[in-house]
């Protein structure tokens, strides 16, 4: 049965299954298309250098959010669902949780073992699907997604195997697409998505802040706000990027936080066993 909550980016994507979304992430590993040098070179020290900065720099409002609910459950057990490259991964482990990750690609996991151990951090690491995770009930105290669960065939079901797997009083940190905000509206207006520089995702699901109260109904406290106001440059070649990268970008950024907020392009749940 398809999702009853949230609507889809592009037309079509309620036809896509898992194995063309696995099949996606493993030809397309996510933050790959932001290395610049020869593609040989992906997963080498200058590569976790290079992209690191830059996912730092531009995706500040993760790390963010990884300090402040760190901070919760010093030394806790940590469930990352969708790593890809590792990135969050070795943030969290760095911040001292005990991190248990899973990814439906076997080349993202490949790319994140790299990634801990570029780093010298530790981490479970293993090959799982969102919607069926591979650990006993009530087992993390946090189990974090950032722009992940949005991209599955289930989202509904994959929420439904975070609430599982965490202990009682234990938190969800979500980040999920915003139906409504700036790289979104502007992908829907130009029929391009910014997101990427090779081909769309099969599926990409959208929520406003009322779906994402229901999709999280099950919880015991859900809380919903907006992130991610700053504008970020496309990876993607052509006109219409020259347009967002070298108009949109810089005109966007400097109107007043307030106003940019009420479009951030992430929406972060924080949602409680």
């Amino acid at each position: 049965m398809p999702d009853s909550i949230g609507t889809y980016l592009w037309e079509g994507s309620d036809q896509k299954t898992l194995d063309q979304v696995r099949k996606y992430w493993t030809e397309n590993v996510n933050t790959t298309q932001f290395w610049k040098g020869d593609p040989r070179e992906i997963g080498s020290s200058k590569f976790f250098d290079e992209v690191g900065d830059f996912i730092r720099t531009n995706y500040e409002h993760r790390y963010r959010l990884i300090e402040n609910q760190a901070a919760k459950y010093p030394q806790g057990h940590l469930l990352e669902v969708g790593c890809g490259a590792g990135w969050e991964t070795v943030a969290w482990a760095k911040a001292g949780m005990n991190v248990s990750a899973v990814d439906l690609s076997s080349e993202a996991i490949e790319l994140a073992k790299k990634n801990l151990h570029h780093n010298n951090v530790s981490a479970d690491i293993r090959v799982g699907n969102a919607e069926h995770l591979p650990f006993e009930d009530n087992t993390f105290d946090i189990v974090a997604s950032f722009g992940v669960l949005h991209q599955t065939e289930s989202t509904q079901k994959a929420i439904s195997e975070v609430l599982r797997v965490l202990k009682p009083g234990g938190e969800a940190a979500i980040t999920l697409y915003y139906k409504y905000s700036w790289k979104i509206l502007l992908s829907k207006f130009s029929k391009t998505n910014f997101e990427f520089s090779h081909q769309d995702a099969p599926i990409t699901r959208l929520y406003s802040k009322k779906d994402l109260k229901n999709l999280f109904a099950d919880f015991n406290n859900v809380t919903v706000y907006l992130d991610y106001i700053r504008a970020t440059k496309s990876p993607r070649k052509g006109f219409l990027s020259g347009l967002f990268n070298h108009v949109f970008v810089p005109v966007y950024n400097i109107l007043p936080s307030a106003i940019r907020r009420q479009f951030g392009h992430a929406a972060v749940v924080i949602a409680v066993k």
